[in-house]
């Protein structure tokens, strides 16, 4: 028993950001050069952004329509998006057992994406408000955050673990959506029918786990307190961000002056979970 504990649980600890061997470019590109961009377009001047950068209907043109989401004109709202990225790559940069699907994955969510949110929102919010911000491409890292932690504890913990595991996250998400909607009896209703339905599909894993739960907990005893520090900080990072949606999609449409844009930040975080998926089916 001891060693098979030690097989699922060293995985973690040997993933952890400093030896999880990404290569340096991997660093200078997510950690530097893309907020040396964000930060660079949000120091332009305001005449530049609104002419060339801020999607206003009707005056779209193609470059707003792709710049628009690397755009942001109030520092609370960039600031918050660039913690936002930076944190969600810090995790992704632990738990991916995948680079290249990370990699692959980053040239759909920097290049195609910002069309597709851009084209939804105003599909669906009208042509009577302006958009810009980093919120939608931040969204769908949140969502392959979710993906990633799935492959890490399909790969290292859980075998009986499949996408059944990611749709109840999905399902549990909407289920806490649903607290910022008003929503009614019979929405709530359906939500937890199927979250039911989809935990009575897991019930190996929910057994597999219960089984190794306090095994787990003795394991990590043995380690350092500054690693033991490192882990639980992690797991709870892991815990609050794969239950994001409800904060993306909140009560209060305005929020320090900036229209929170919830129909692109849906788009985005449904991206970042059905297309890793997609490109896993294709490539592996």
């Amino acid at each position: 028993m001891f060693e098979s504990i030690k097989c699922r649980v060293e995985p973690l600890i040997s993933t952890h950001l400093f030896a999880a061997e990404w290569k340096i470019s991997d660093w200078v590109f997510y950690f530097l050069l893309v907020p040396a961009l964000l930060i660079i377009i949000f120091e332009l001047p305001a005449g530049i952004k609104e002419a060339y950068f801020i999607l206003t209907p009707p005056d779209i043109t193609a470059h707003s329509l792709f710049l628009s989401n690397y755009t942001h004109s109030n520092l609370s709202h960039f600031t918050g998006n660039l913690v936002s990225y930076l944190a969600t790559c810090f995790l992704i940069f632990n738990f991916e057992t995948n680079k290249r699907s990370f990699r692959v994955y980053s040239i759909f969510m920097f290049l195609l994406l910002p069309w597709i949110i851009s084209a939804i929102s105003m599909y669906m919010l009208g042509f009577q408000a302006t958009y810009q911000g980093f919120s939608g491409i931040v969204s769908s890292m949140f969502g392959y955050l979710t993906y990633a932690i799935y492959k890490f504890l399909h790969k290292f913990c859980c075998k009986h673990m499949n996408l059944t595991f990611l749709a109840l996250i999905i399902v549990m998400n909407l289920l806490l959506v649903l607290g910022n909607i008003s929503a009614q009896v019979f929405q709530y209703s359906l939500i937890i029918t199927f979250a039911l339905i989809l935990v009575y599909m897991q019930k190996e894993v929910i057994i597999e786990v219960l089984q190794k739960h306090f095994e787990f907990i003795d394991w990590l005893e043995k380690f350092p307190p500054l690693q033991k520090i490192y882990l639980v900080i992690i797991v709870l990072a892991v815990i609050n961000f794969i239950f994001i949606l409800p904060d993306l999609v909140p009560q209060e449409v305005m929020q320090n002056g900036v229209y929170v844009n919830s129909v692109g930040h849906y788009t985005g975080y449904f991206f970042g979970i059905f297309v890793p998926i997609i490109l896993g089916i294709i490539f592996d």
